[in-house]
């Protein structure tokens, strides 16, 4: 009852529970975005050079497709790549009044970068898109840490947030809030470790597949 009493007036937002994970309970989302940075680094500590044998077939006896990587499926997630991300944006932007947010926003975008992976490969999307994701991820705990920090710089306590409200020409009257800046934080951390946790795995079948290609030659 409380939250849905100050959701608004104490945080600036229609979304009560976004407004619980960015003001309210700012630093327990805070401990939870650590725990999932130190988790992603973790699977990548584990897993990195490991290799592992896959099976010639499937759980069917069906061997498995010498194409992996189909034309149509290339084309089809790399016209829906911009159009995945820009989703993304409106997913981040609207999360304070409406369902939405940094978490959901990430994995929006990590859904958006898998699909390259699974549909191009991981060399060539590697290739392509050169985004190292121990630093995307550091980046946004930083910037989720410096929001906590301002605050307390302007003598208030950690993570304290404010709003208010901007007009501009033809946009017309619009929210500005800092919590978003503690958001767009979760939502490069969700990114970073979503991205790298599935990339590592995936990476365990890549380097067998190309034991066996190389058997196969």
């Amino acid at each position: 009852g409380f939250f849905i009493d100050n959701a608004k007036p104490g945080g600036g937002g229609t979304n009560v529970v976004n407004v619980i994970l960015v003001d309210f309970r700012g630093f327990d989302t805070l401990g939870e975005i650590v725990v999932l940075a130190l988790a992603g680094i973790c699977v990548f500590a584990m897993l990195e050079g490991l290799k592992l044998a896959a099976p010639a077939k499937d759980v069917d006896g069906l061997v498995w497709s010498h194409d992996p990587h189909p034309p149509i499926m290339q084309t089809l997630t790399r016209l829906l790549f911009p159009l995945m991300l820009m989703v993304a944006v409106f997913i981040f932007l609207r999360g304070h009044n409406l369902p939405g947010g940094g978490f959901i926003a990430g994995l929006i975008a990590s859904v958006a970068l898998i699909s390259q992976y699974l549909a191009n490969g991981i060399d060539w999307t590697n290739e392509r898109l050169r985004i190292d994701m121990h630093r995307v991820i550091w980046i946004g705990l930083l910037v989720a840490t410096l929001t906590g920090v301002v605050s307390m710089l302007i003598g208030y306590p950690f993570l304290t947030t404010a709003f208010t409200y901007l007009t501009w020409p033809v946009v017309g009257k619009f929210e500005v809030a800092s919590a978003i800046a503690f958001d767009l934080g979760v939502f490069l951390v969700v990114v970073g470790a979503t991205v790298m946790i599935l990339v590592e795995l995936g990476k365990l079948s890549h380097a067998s597949h190309h034991v066996k290609h190389e058997e196969v030659n």
